[in-house]
């Protein structure tokens, strides 16, 4: 015993390595570039504590309604949550049946599961709508399918749990961090919970799924240039759309948020520390365009979820081995089939795979091979729709080699230009581009977080150790985003691993002065895109209809902020008023979701359907018949918007002679069965109207207003 003592006091210490980099140089540089970046970041987006008070009183959200509202709410939260545990428990089953992982953490389980299981999930429906069967009972019955799967699953293939569990004291900070995580997470849900405004989801990620649930099946909408974009969120949505309303799309995603949080702070569990795993959650949850996407249902959301568990399922990947390889390939071919972006977060993900395999280069190419293999399988089901519907698999790209499948070049061009938010890549803009997203600077990207420009540039000089399969990962993402957009929800898969290379950083050993003060800096920057999302939350008027302030119908009725020119009392009227075979051409709105009835519908970026039949038409009866042949029964015209599309998209783009066959067609065909005014401030703002199509007006019976003709027109082509 005394030999072994004499050994051990014999034995060196270790000391502490010495940093690279000398203290005032470390200071220095973070309290330099730091405080410039924040203190113009406050002057271009200054809080008000009075808008805070303004919010936050209570008295507001007490109302009579507030009950009924809370009702509603509990039973879409429990069809919501039936629905993501049913995908989570068919993915638990081919989680444990066929991988078989190894040992999860509890959040690894969880996400890598019901990702997978949204994945798997989505191709059934999407099968169900191939063949023509996507009605409400072949869903309910995959729905019970999962929710069995995932009870068997847990009964026969048990995944062990962490081993050695570290331990985790929450410190103060990390309190706070707790809290302000929480406070995210509970305005993303009452946001959530409000009805469906955001306008790309009503003209096409509930729109066309929609359109789906109503055909009972895949059908082609020759006028939705959207319709062509890859879909398999959509499947999702149809599927919840048939089980109850947009309250499932949208829990849907507020889910995929929820479970990408998961993702992160197992990643940051395992590969760093707890408290790593939480302040990464915290830094990339609270980005105020994240907070924003879990209000919709949108896209981001879902592709984050895939692309952070390929990420998560390529950091555990071993050479030789393929459980790990053929998930992170899979899910980087769901996001990739959610949305063409997706191929940014798969790339980063396929350089990780590498990094994983570099000690073996066979390994590695086996690796690439089986990774492109897999994850394009995902993607062809909509390669051969395009093709079946367009003859082109990419449509609306690539349209330079396959042609331009009938649509408009001009309108294609100015989709292109939208989308990408951006004109030819130039040196200096693509250098300042960083700087000029943080800053608000360009178009959507107000009240970005100021942590990741005034942190990532100098996380070098604290020395992280263990991070550079994710600084490959974020690089190569944001490296393809910002040569292809300056939309930073567009960037949104990046977002996760930004967060872990910060809080690695900020959990390294040394400097422990530092990296507490980071951590306060840190609280702040959450806590201030926290304060922007709940003042847009508030602005919006969403905290309305959530809290039973007004209905849903008479929120979704009237313009609202971010949703001008409502013409939901019209659609409703269609729902409830018109017979089942009723079809309605919607002129002047690109904006179809509430509908349940059949419709034809165009987006700004398409021909327009009346000014295309009236083009090919020689008269007025000519214009009713071909409207007849295609089984139109209705019109719906919504005339301030229909002016805000045709000065801002050339909406009606028609001659003075197909303006003709048009005003003879309305003044013998048209009959008027409803309308609505909309005034705002005692002003008049709108009006909706829907007509039907008759043989011949009754003798002495006057066509109503030529609205297109005498609001529409006069507006978007004064003096023609």
């Amino acid at each position: 015993m005394a030999k072994k003592n004499k050994r051990a006091a014999a034995a060196p210490v270790a000391q502490p390595a010495r940093s690279r980099f000398p203290g005032w140089l470390v200071w220095g540089a973070f309290l330099l570039w730091g405080g410039w970046v924040f203190k113009t970041y406050l002057s271009a987006f200054p809080p008000d504590v009075n808008s805070l008070f303004v919010m936050l009183a209570p008295a507001q959200y007490l109302g009579p309604g507030l009950l009924k509202a809370l009702w509603g709410h509990l039973t879409a939260l429990l069809a919501g949550a039936f629905f993501v545990l049913a995908c989570a428990g068919l993915g638990r089953f081919l989680l444990g049946a066929v991988l078989k992982p190894g040992r999860l953490t509890v959040c690894e389980d969880a996400a890598f599961s019901a990702a997978l299981g949204f994945g798997v999930f989505g191709h059934l429906v999407l099968l169900l709508a191939a063949f023509g069967l996507l009605s409400a009972g072949p869903v309910t019955a995959l729905q019970g399918a999962g929710i069995i799967l995932g009870v068997a699953a847990n009964r026969r293939f048990s995944i062990p749990g962490e081993e050695n569990a570290p331990e985790f004291r929450p410190l103060f900070p990390d309190l706070l961090a707790m809290v302000l995580l929480g406070g995210a997470l509970l305005l993303n849900l009452a946001a959530a919970l409000s009805p469906e405004i955001f306008y790309d989801s009503l003209v096409y990620h509930l729109a066309v799924p929609n359109f789906y649930a109503i055909k009972g099946r895949l059908a082609d909408m020759p006028y939705n240039l959207y319709s062509n974009l890859f879909l398999l969120h959509g499947m999702l949505y149809s599927a919840g759309l048939l089980l109850r309303d947009e309250m499932v799309p949208k829990l849907v995603n507020y889910a995929a948020g929820l479970l990408s949080l998961a993702a992160v702070l197992g990643i940051g569990r395992r590969w760093f520390s707890p408290r790593a795993g939480l302040w990464a959650g915290l830094i990339f949850y609270t980005v105020t365009h994240a907070m924003l996407a879990s209000w919709s249902s949108g896209t981001e959301w879902l592709l984050t979820l895939f692309a952070v568990c390929s990420l998560a399922a390529a950091l555990r990947h071993e050479p030789g081995e393929y459980r790990f390889l053929l998930l992170a390939a899979f899910l980087s071919g769901c996001g990739m089939a959610v949305k063409t972006t997706g191929l940014f977060p798969a790339v980063g993900t396929g350089l990780v795979l590498l990094w994983r395999s570099r000690l073996d280069r066979g390994a590695a190419l086996r690796a690439a091979l089986v990774f492109v293999l897999v994850a394009a399988l995902p993607v062809l089901p909509w390669l051969v729709k395009n093709w079946l519907y367009r003859g082109n698999p990419f449509f609306p790209f690539l349209t330079s080699v396959f042609g331009l499948s009938g649509a408009d070049p001009a309108k294609l061009s100015a989709f292109m230009v939208e989308t990408r938010q951006m004109g030819a890549v130039q040196l200096k803009a693509w250098l300042l581009h960083p700087w000029n997203v943080t800053m608000g600077a360009l178009p959507n990207s107000q009240y970005f977080t100021p942590l990741f420009l005034a942190l990532l540039p100098l996380l070098f000089l604290l020395e992280p150790v263990g991070t550079l399969p994710l600084w490959l990962y974020f690089l190569c993402g944001w490296l393809l985003w910002s040569f292809a957009s300056t939309m930073v929800r567009f960037l949104m898969p990046a977002y996760p691993a930004a967060a872990l290379l910060i809080a690695a950083a900020l959990e390294g050993e040394g400097r422990p002065a530092l990296k507490k003060t980071l951590y306060y800096l840190s609280l702040l920057a959450c806590a201030l895109s926290l304060y922007w999302a709940g003042i847009i939350f508030y602005s919006q008027g969403r905290w309305r209809p959530v809290f039973g302030v007004i209905s849903r119908d008479a929120y979704l009725s009237d313009t609202q902020p971010t949703y001008p020119y409502s013409h939901y009392a019209a659609l409703r009227f269609i729902n409830e008023k018109l017979p089942p075979g009723a079809k309605t051409l919607i002129i002047g709105d690109a904006r179809s979701f509430y509908l349940k009835k059949d419709f034809v519908v165009s987006s700004v970026f398409d021909k327009t359907p009346i000014v295309e039949y009236a083009l090919a038409a020689a008269d007025g009866e000519a214009l009713y018949a071909r409207l007849r042949a295609e089984g139109v029964t209705h019109l719906l015209i919504n005339a301030a918007e229909g002016i805000k599309l045709g000065q801002g998209y050339g909406m009606f783009y028609w001659d003075g002679r197909a303006r003709g066959v048009f005003d003879a067609f309305w003044d013998r065909h048209v009959r008027e069965v409803f309308s609505r005014d909309e005034a705002m401030g005692g002003r008049f703002l709108n009006r909706v109207t829907v007509y039907e199509l008759a043989d011949k007006l009754s003798a002495g019976e006057r066509p109503p207003l030529n609205l297109l003709r005498d609001v529409v027109m006069k507006n978007v082509a004064p003096g023609k």
